[in-house]
């Protein structure tokens, strides 16, 4: 017996008695961590909107922005600022009543107007941010609060065309040779760092009664003398405990008796530098990157792989941004990240809950111990440049037979662009290689941090040497590259792969790589082809072992190692040879060399 039940109304409807918010209340948006405090306020009244503009837009900011990062938040408080600077130019926008689709025109014709206080006008990313901000704060009042607007807005799409093309060649991309002038003057100063590191800790664990801690205000962070009531030592005492360090101490933290103790700005820099460029990671990712990065290869015992977070690496689904390295080497970036982790560690033990699992903790001017920020951290690598530079100049005047060159003024931006047009050089100009360093998703993506004239350059001279051993291939004549190689090694001879014959299967200056197209030479841009018999046989008898053996391969080894070359045959290959020809090249494929079984 059915029973009769009530049906339960599951349809969303807008509250009828939502109203705007209060004329004057709740314009200070006030943000907390994830531990309960308090991170930062923002005053909505203090931007000179008009008053329901300003209570929508402060509700909005509220509801939308507490899941959101810190850098997030200063940027739609940036547009906001922006926005109300437009609404008192425009004139036009009283109430919430004027916020219309012809209002949003107006502001994305008063973004193209912008200029930065060097006269330049805002770049097509910096206006799509302003507009990006403003635009997801109105879509929650349309949204929340749609009796506030007069129609529904409509915004334009794709309102900043070209933003993602990729950017004109950079003249200051630093060469193979100023990376490692910077490398160089990295190591010496992180190996200088680390001894004094070194010696401060051997200060600490022989003395009993001293301590790292903070004052009771929680303002400045020092060594403690536990016998007397937890005072902080004098800088008499600091100067009898480090005696290496000459004259009386700087004020406000005396950061030269800091490098004894803890990461400071200066020693940071090299530090982040050279794990910059081994990584090529992004200069924001690397700055907020956390101190257990490093978990061992799963295959090589001797290598470990460092593994970050980049915000912006895929939308759905993050992708891992990662590298192995080789821990053997004293200055390879693991072995850097653990004495960052060891010298941090009395800053962690203290810094904020919501920054303590950083890597790149530092003690800022007014006391507080957190992540580096970014001015800082430009600063401190404009010290290193004319650190370095000094002493690069006292050695080429002490030894004018052995020079060195200078270092040039850079930032962590370039290393990424850098560091993969290297990648791809030594290569022989694989993309591929370089996507791999950049845990790129796409090669196209790729491609924009390699255009440079160098890239240009090569692969101009691959195409040439890849159409001179195709004539030379098609015609049965030595090329110019073909019989230079057969002179230097005269034992060197064509290699058998999967279906054909690749006629130069190492690469290089002098052929001591092998070519990374080697075993999958279907997706070689050098392929050739003739049409005739002979050749179908051979594609024929390829197509056939290659089903002969999904049948018995493991599923998914199949898909991954010859499924590619299958699709390659027979989709692409196999439709340009004529009908007519496949019953010669049925008889001429027994004839031809059994092709190897896979496995």
């Amino acid at each position: 017996m059915r029973r009769s039940q009530a049906r339960i109304d599951r349809r969303i409807t807008a509250d009828p008695t939502a109203r705007p918010p209060a004329e004057g209340a709740g314009l200070v948006v006030a943000f907390r961590d994830p531990w309960g405090r308090g991170v930062r306020q923002y005053d909505v009244g203090a931007l000179d909107l008009p008053v329901d503009i300003a209570a929508l837009m402060a509700a909005a900011f509220r509801e939308h922005y507490p899941g959101k990062a810190e850098d997030s938040r200063k940027g739609c408080w940036r547009a906001l600022r922006g926005f109300g600077r437009f609404v008192q130019e425009d004139g036009a926008i009283t109430s919430a009543r004027d916020l219309t689709a012809e209002a949003v025109g107006r502001y994305l014709m008063w973004l193209g107007r912008q200029c930065s206080p060097g006269g330049k006008p805002w770049s097509l990313s910096a206006r799509n941010s302003h507009y990006h901000h403003v635009k997801a704060l109105l879509l929650w009042i349309g949204r929340r609060q749609p009796q506030c607007l007069s129609v529904r807005l409509i915004f334009p799409k794709n309102p900043f065309p070209g933003r993602h093309a990729a950017p004109a060649a950079d003249p200051t991309r630093l060469t193979g040779l100023q990376l490692r002038a910077i490398l160089r003057g990295c190591y010496d100063e992180i190996e200088a760092a680390w001894a004094v590191f070194e010696d401060g800790q051997r200060i600490l664990a022989a003395r009993t009664d001293i301590e790292l801690g903070m004052s009771p205000r929680g303002d400045r962070f020092g060594l403690v003398h536990a016998g007397a009531s937890g005072a902080f030592l004098s800088d008499e005492v600091l100067q009898r405990l480090f005696p290496r360090e000459q004259g009386p101490c700087q004020s406000r933290g005396r950061p030269r008796f800091a490098r004894y103790l803890h990461l400071t700005s200066d020693v940071l820099a090299p530090f982040f530098v050279a794990i910059a460029i081994q990584t090529a990671a992004n200069p924001e990712a690397l700055r907020l990157i956390d101190r257990d990065c490093v978990e061992p290869h799963p295959l090589v015992e001797h290598r470990v792989v460092i593994d970050w977070a980049k915000g912006r690496a895929g939308r759905m689904r993050k992708r891992a941004q990662r590298r192995s390295f080789d821990q053997r080497r004293p200055h390879a970036a693991p072995n850097l990240i653990a004495k960052v982790v060891a010298m941090t560690a009395p800053l962690a033990a203290v810094a904020p809950p919501a920054e303590r699992s950083r890597l790149f903790l530092l003690r800022r001017p007014h006391g507080q111990i957190g992540v580096v920020q970014p001015q800082t951290l430009s600063n401190a690598i404009e010290r290193f440049i004319e650190r370095q530079n000094r002493r690069i100049g006292v050695w080429n005047d002490e030894h004018s037979d052995r020079p060195r060159p200078t270092l040039p003024s850079f930032t962590p931006k370039l290393f990424r662009g850098s560091v993969a047009l290297e990648h791809y050089r030594a290569s022989g100009g694989d993309i591929r290689t370089a996507q791999a360093v950049l845990n790129h998703s796409r090669t196209d993506i790729t491609d924009s941090y390699i255009r440079s004239p160098q890239a240009r350059r090569l692969q101009q001279e691959t195409i040439a040497r890849l159409q001179r051993m195709m004539v030379a291939w098609v015609t049965d004549a030595p090329s110019a590259a073909g019989a230079t190689s057969r002179e230097a090694d005269d034992d060197r001879q064509p290699a058998d792969t999967f279906g054909h014959r690749c006629a130069n299967p190492f690469t290089g200056s002098a052929g001591e790589r092998v070519c990374p197209h080697f075993g999958g030479c279907f997706a070689c841009p050098g392929l050739v082809i003739p049409v005739d018999a002979e050749h179908l046989a051979r594609v024929l008898g390829a197509i056939r072992q290659l089903e002969a053996g999904r049948q018995q391969l493991d599923p998914q080894r199949w898909a991954l190692l010859y499924e590619p070359s299958y699709r390659i045959l027979t989709e692409d290959i196999l439709p340009d040879f004529p009908p007519d020809l496949r019953a010669a090249a049925e008889q001429l494929m027994p004839s031809l060399p059994t092709l190897p079984s896979l496995e």
